[in-house]
């Protein structure tokens, strides 16, 4: 799917610069400390320290600052080392500067029916705002009190900022100006899920490549089609320039858990290499400019959250605190060889670990590793320091941060910054038996999610309630000039293809649209090569459509929609992309055309719903309240409440229509899994119905059969961005009719969303059932289904797509 470009012709390319990266250790031992850049692929430059990712330049939370304030009061006044505070800048989200400006996600009007998320850019001496980013959240269930959970990376080549939201929103902005150069509707393109939970991962930057990953449940239910129909926690490396799907990637089918583990850039091998927690509950390392799995290591039975730190000898430390695979205990610390790479398939180091301390609940906070010592904080906020080479633990009495702990630490200036759930504030310094206070201030209970940063002498934190900037005059003076580590990458020795990619790896068109492709060789580590001339490619396609010698796609001229694989081969050597190719509206499907499934090209479609047929021979789809995992497998509530989508994120001003039957389920106390909108309870009795909805421009239009309601909304269930409402008896075994038309206003900045639903045997009434004016809309978005079957199934039939 291509980014929507921002006046593409108008992007300016910013003048490129050296990036300003920082890295790690003592003051004590920087006479030494080339020695080590060197091992880890960084080199010293005497130019201003910049965090442009939020664990920081090395991504490990280490910085080699000096002249930092070791105390401050958070009130403010004279001597307080407090240089400035903003109250409208509280956030969940850990803050990055580059070039002298301050990045944070937040809320935009919390609390109010126009919230949304955004992206705010301040001076980062003086916290004077310069310009604001606003987006929508749409199509999500995340509570407001998650929103802004991830945070912006900034990349020092370009000046560009890339900002995730939590429903799947991704943008590429210019970082002096804000202005918009691309975004994607990535839950819509790609199906990315985003959840209650609200865990939201990480961009990051490699080279030319951003790189996100999140839980991905696309289209496509074969091998051939690399089964994205079936979720997996997978990464997508996008062209950081022009927003071009690259790759993407997948570890284990079906986890547990989405995760929020952001992944640590290390040097493995000679691999230039993405180390991270999965979904799937293992620890996995892959190459970041192909997405090619390394190794991987099962530690979880659940998804782990914890960001790995890498030491220079490839060392890989991180943590978790749900069950072991192993025994029936909960919790550990583990270090692992991260040189020990597979060569074609994912090296299994099960077993292999350096060592390993069960029982350890290290899950939320991310560890620092600091002169051979690992100081990792516990969810309960207590830090043990470990040895690094044998795990044995240092401070036999844990030192006590607070009470909860969720953000992770910062070693800046020979001490450890720290600030618990709660808003304890410690700062620590090591000792030969642990660790020792050296300061410690309350914020009064603010509640901190995100940790803290430095960059310029100053101190960044953001709590619940505020952002604070920490530091005094003394301390940005002595860091005008402060050396900083700038990545490079692993020496190019060998310039044998070994791998290729075509991009973009996955595309949406209209029949008759035409596609260029470009072909990208890599070495067998994943560094990359060059581009190929098409005059050295061999292009082809599998399925519908042409390819020119030039590398020139066309979708065939076709009124259904249909897919096809195109291919490429150099120097023996094969890739291929995918390509779905949807007609422009009306689209009209009564399912009656001889399919066997539904169709390939719906994002979230296969696997969750199946073609059915009744006695008398109609057919129709049904949503099954158990899916298929893998054959021979035990089924899956996983995916039974779901949503999904049949074309084109760029769709508006147009109506969805189908008939719609809810079944009956068990009889039980659930209300039907997952969250339901506030309103009366479901009734005391035996019949348990499911949930249907229609999805247009970013809305659904739903009947909950849990709560006998109809509602109609953009953002989750029960948040104020709920517009319209209306108690109904909904009766299972019954056709209803539901129709949804959105009609968007550009110019007046609203969208009117209309909504009906009546029994089917009946005559369409003439009034709508619910509707509204939205005055934070969603002008465009895919027509979809949303559906909830724990409980029961349910049937849709006459499914239409029509323009207003």
């Amino acid at each position: 799917m291509p980014a929507r470009l921002a006046d593409p012709a108008k992007i300016d390319m910013p003048t490129c610069s050296v990036p300003r990266l920082a890295t790690t250790r003592w003051r004590s031992v920087r006479s030494i400390l080339a020695i080590a850049l060197a091992i880890t692929g960084f080199a010293l430059t005497a130019t201003a320290a910049d965090w442009p990712n939020w664990r920081g330049p090395t991504y490990d939370g280490v910085s080699t600052e000096t002249g930092l304030v070791e105390k401050w009061n958070p009130e403010g006044g004279e001597g307080s080392n407090l240089l400035w505070k903003r109250d409208d800048l509280g956030s969940r989200s850990t803050p990055i500067v580059m070039n002298g400006k301050l990045y944070v996600l937040t809320r935009d009007q919390p609390g109010t029916e126009n919230e949304g998320e955004k992206v705010v850019c301040v001076d980062a001496s003086s916290g004077k705002t310069i310009w604001e980013h606003r987006f929508n959240v749409y199509l999500s269930d995340v509570p407001d009190t998650r929103v802004a959970w991830s945070s912006v990376v900034g990349d020092p080549e370009t000046g560009r900022v890339y900002a995730q939201g939590v429903c799947g929103y991704f943008c590429c902005l210019d970082g002096d100006s804000g202005k918009l150069v691309w975004e994607h509707s990535l839950h819509e393109e790609l199906g990315l899920l985003s959840t209650y939970g609200g865990r939201t991962n990480f961009p990051i930057i490699h080279e030319d490549t951003v790189i996100l990953n999140a839980v991905v449940i696309g289209w496509g239910d074969t091998p051939k089609w690399g089964l994205m129909a079936k979720p997996a926690h997978r990464f997508m490396g996008f062209d950081k320039a022009t927003g071009e799907l690259r790759w993407l990637s997948g570890t284990t089918l079906i986890p547990d858990d989405t995760t929020y583990s952001s992944p640590a850039l290390a040097t493995l091998a000679g691999h230039r290499a993405m180390v991270f927690g999965s979904g799937d509950g293992m620890v996995w390392a892959m190459q970041a400019g192909t997405g090619k799995p390394l190794w991987k290591f099962p530690l979880s039975r659940r998804g782990m959250n914890l960001s790995p730190v890498v030491g220079p000898d490839g060392r890989v430390y991180t943590g978790h605190s749900e069950e072991n695979m192993v025994g029936n205990t909960m919790g550990a610390v583990v270090a692992l060889d991260g040189t020990m790479v597979g060569a074609e398939e994912p090296n299994d180091l099960s077993g292999k670990e350096l060592w390993i301390k069960y029982q350890e609940m290290v899950g939320k906070s991310s560890p620092v590793l600091v002169d051979g010592r690992l100081y990792a904080v516990s969810d309960t906020a207590k830090m043990h320091v470990y040895n690094a080479a044998t795990g044995e633990i240092l401070n036999r009495r844990p030192a006590r941060l607070g009470r909860v702990m969720r953000g992770s630490l910062l070693y800046a200036d020979g001490r450890i910054y720290a600030c618990s759930e709660g808003g304890e504030w410690s700062v620590w310094k090591p000792t030969e038996e642990g660790v020792e206070k050296v300061d410690s201030v309350s914020l009064h209970g603010e509640q901190v999610d995100a940790s803290p940063i430095v960059a310029g002498g100053r101190i960044y934190l953001t709590t619940g309630a505020a952002m604070y900037c920490i530091g005094n005059e003394e301390s940005v003076k002595a860091n005008s000039d402060h050396k900083a580590a700038t990545p490079e990458p692993p020496p190019l020795t060998d310039k044998r293809v070994a791998q290729v990619q075509i991009v973009p790896w996955d595309v949406l068109l209209a029949p008759g649209e035409e596609q260029k492709y470009k072909v990208r060789l890599y070495n067998a580590k994943g560094q990359f090569l060059r581009e190929a001339a098409p005059n050295k490619v061999s292009f082809g396609v599998s399925g519908p459509g042409n390819i020119s010698k030039e590398g020139v796609y066309k979708a065939p001229a076709t009124e259904k929609s249909d897919t096809a694989l195109v291919l490429c081969e150099i120097e023996g050597i094969s890739a291929e992309g995918r390509v779905r190719v949807i007609p422009p509206l009306p689209w009209s499907y009564d399912f009656e055309d001889g399919a066997e499934d539904v169709p390939l090209t719906w994002v979230g479609g296969r696997v969750r719903y199946v073609l059915r047929k009744s006695d008398d021979g109609n057919h129709y789809i049904a949503k099954p309240t158990e899916l298929p995992t893998r054959p021979g497998a035990p089924t899956t509530k996983l995916g039974t409440r779901s949503q999904m989508w049949m074309g084109s994120p760029k769709l508006s001003n147009y109506t969805v229509q189908a008939d719609v039957q809810l079944q009956e389920g068990v009889s039980g106390e659930s209300t039907g899994g997952g969250r339901v909108p506030e309103g009366p309870p479901a009734a005391a009795s035996a019949v348990k119905l499911p949930s249907v909805g229609l999805i247009n421009s970013g809305y659904t239009f739903s009947l909950f059969g849990p709560n006998q309601e109809a509602r109609i909304y953009s953002w989750g269930v029960d948040n104020k961005r709920t517009k319209a409402a209306e108690a109904m008896e909904l009766t299972s075994g019954v056709w209803y009719s539901m129709k949804l038309k959105v009609t968007p206003n550009a110019e007046k900045k609203v969208a009117i969303v209309q909504a009906k639903v009546w029994p089917r045997d009946s005559a369409e009434p003439a009034e709508w059932t619910l509707e509204f004016e939205d005055e934070a809309p969603q002008l465009q978005g895919s027509p979809g289904l949303f559906g909830d079957a724990k409980e029961a199934e349910f049937f849709v039939d006459n499914l239409t797509v029509t323009p207003n």
